[in-house]
């Protein structure tokens, strides 16, 4: 039962080692980097990391040698003593890169442990450097037959899938609420402006009515009595001129 919760925890630490990107310029680097993940009991192995020390801080260096530990239980801590069980697997050997930046690599032998997964750190003997800036540590599993391993990577690989698709699915969902809000916020602005123009009209509307009936007010009203009074005069001096001119050729006559 110890022995499986062992590997239960540590498949855990494989688990979040594989869907966590190493940062290649190591910025005091967080994990060693094997050649594989599962390893049958006698394999061949490489670990490899790449840390940043300081011009400053480069006789840290000079307290090697650092060696590749395997710990059955527990893990390194720097300036403790080194577990009771730890195996060491390799020694480190440091390669100069380009500025302050170095390749740490170890080539080790798959421990006989039995199947499970283990913890590997980095440390000289007596344990006063587990790294720089950060401890430097990772974890490998062994495995009882090579198909075995295969499918745990296969495992391994669909979970980081899943891992990166539930991750995608997060965001488009709070990119869809966003959407959502920027729709509900449009939506709310356009029944706002069709009430404002709705107001808008029908005070024009009252406004044209208003002039309309102030415009039929100011209008003289018709009245059939003065214009029958009109044409009465009109008659009657019509009259008058016609029998005027009846009377003016017989005045002459006489």
């Amino acid at each position: 039962m110890r022995g499986k919760r062992r590997f239960l925890g540590a498949a855990l630490a494989v688990s979040l080692i594989l869907v966590t990107p190493t940062n290649a310029t190591a910025n005091g680097g967080s994990y060693l980097e094997f050649d594989q993940t599962h390893y049958l009991p006698g394999d061949p192995g490489v670990a490899i990391s790449y840390v940043s020390v300081p011009r400053s801080k480069a006789n840290l260096l000079d307290r090697g040698p650092f060696y590749l530990f395997a710990v059955p239980d527990g893990m390194l801590r720097e300036g403790r003593p080194i577990p009771f069980g730890a195996i060491r697997l390799g020694t480190f050997t440091i390669h100069d890169e380009k500025d302050d930046s170095y390749e740490l690599r170890a080539e080790f032998t798959a421990p006989q442990l039995a199947f499970g997964s283990y913890f590997m750190g980095f440390c000289n003997d007596p344990c006063t450097i587990a790294g720089f800036r950060e401890p430097l540590y990772g974890s490998i599993s062994i495995v009882v037959t090579r198909r075995e391993g295969e499918l745990l990577t296969a495992n391994e690989t669909l979970r980081g899938k899943l891992f990166g698709a539930r991750r995608e699915a997060r965001k488009a969902e709070r990119r869809l609420d966003e959407v959502q809000g920027e729709l509900q916020t449009q939506l709310e602005f356009g029944a706002s402006e069709r009430d404002r123009m709705s107001a808008r009209i029908e005070e024009l509307e009252t406004q044209l009515a208003t002039a309309r009936a102030a415009d039929q007010s100011s209008r003289t009203p018709f009245d059939p009595w003065v214009v029958g009074a009109i044409l009465l005069v009109t008659l009657v001096a019509a009259v008058l001129a016609f029998r005027r001119r009846r009377m003016v050729p017989a005045i002459t006559d006489l």
